[in-house]
């Protein structure tokens, strides 16, 4: 474990450790109370007394953050292929990405709902902004995924965390989750990265992609009817298309964090895929690298065909196009509805000299699932 310190959650005793050290603090009891604002404090140090373990602190803290976020913020919450999973095993979990914290805690806590163990997640280092963030990461079973290195850095610790994931699986027979690519997707289009594969796959030295299917994989797709982060992920792309250039201001992952778990989502979708076997693992090509792809395209034609297509999404695809291909697949009322959501994120814009650019992109957002779906399965 020492070639993992850098990278690793904390282990149980540690969890209880940490926690004693913010009894007394009052930047984490405000956090605690924004998450559960019924929560008094003697609720809140009755709850963490009670945390001796990684998976107690996702018991009384994290999976109620997850049952409060689906309470407050989903219209409601649809689950598909469950009958997949066994109780017994363990999986590489791969899905799209679209919240930062919300997607993998919403995955675990459908799981553990449902008699299953929790795993463990992947997470990039560039969100750890605090000693705070950082430690209540760690105890949520976490591992650290670097980035913004020298390319050199970036292969070691790719090894590392290659390996990491090899320990995981294989020898603690745990669970892990992580994305299909690096950072959440922001324009609507989920596309998996093949370089995650072979991140996956570099601590093989053997076949690698036997290896990738000993690690049972299995695709997800989360669709939210309505991204809480539309505006946010709009407003940086369209900077990037404007300038060629997007800064971070320093607050703005946790105000990402914040809106995805407080902002509304309507209608939620959970898909799990079946287990990839060895059909998924027949190539058209006798290049590994060409394998990495293939076995990326196969992850995105889940999440394409799985993604659960909402009226908004029919709508924006038409309002694109300025067309009426898809008018059958919403009525009035949901146009109204969406298009009052597009409308108060447009209208304090409209005299701003990118607003055609920010409305286009924030329209994409929702129409690239149809096009995605619909549009690729005819050709």
């Amino acid at each position: 474990m020492e070639d993992f310190e850098s990278i690793r959650p904390y282990n149980d005793h540690e969890v209880n450790e940490k926690l004693i050290k913010y009894n007394e603090s009052s930047v984490f009891k405000k956090m605690i109370s924004h998450v559960y604002p019924t929560w008094t404090l003697e609720t809140i140090a009755r709850r963490t007394k009670g945390i001796t373990s990684a998976l107690a602190f996702q018991e009384l803290l994290i999976f109620p953050a997850a049952k409060a976020a689906i309470d407050r913020s989903f219209e409601n919450l649809t689950i598909t292929g469950l009958e997949n999973l066994t109780r017994e095993d363990n999986y590489l979990f791969i899905s799209n990405h679209r919240d930062i914290v919300l997607d993998s805690t919403l995955i675990y806590y459908v799981l553990y709902q449902n008699g299953y163990k929790p795993g463990q997640v992947a997470i990039g280092d560039n969100l750890l902004s605090s000693e705070l963030v950082t430690d209540i990461v760690k105890m949520n079973r976490t591992f650290i995924v670097k980035r913004n290195l020298a390319v050199r850095e970036m292969v070691e610790n790719s090894k590392v965390l290659s390996h990491y994931m090899r320990h995981v699986l294989t020898e603690k027979k745990d669970s892990v989750w992580i994305s299909h690519r690096e950072g959440r997707t922001k324009d609507g289009n989920d596309k998996t990265n093949p370089g995650v594969l072979k991140m996956i796959a570099m601590s093989c030295c053997g076949n690698k992609m036997d290896y990738l299917k000993s690690l049972k994989i299995v695709p997800i797709c989360i669709t939210y009817e309505y991204d809480s982060c539309d505006a946010l992920k709009a407003s940086e792309l369209a900077e990037i298309e404007l300038t060629g250039v997007y800064k971070k201001d320093g607050t703005e992952d946790m105000k990402s964090i914040i809106t995805g778990i407080t902002q509304q989502k309507g209608r939620v979708n959970l898909a799990f895929g079946e287990v990839f076997s060895d059909e998924h693992f027949h190539f058209n090509s006798t290049k590994i690298q060409d394998q990495f792809k293939e076995l990326g395209d196969k992850i995105d034609s889940f999440i394409h065909q799985n993604f659960r297509l909402f009226p908004g999404n029919y709508l924006a695809a038409d309002l694109l196009r300025n067309s009426t291909k898809y008018a059958d697949k919403y009525n009035a009322w949901e146009e109204e509805k969406f298009m009052k959501h597009i409308n108060d994120i447009l209208n304090p814009r409209r005299n701003k000299e990118d607003f055609e650019v920010f409305r286009r992109i924030l329209l994409e957002i929702y129409a690239n699932p149809v096009f995605n779906q619909l549009e690729k399965s005819e050709l």
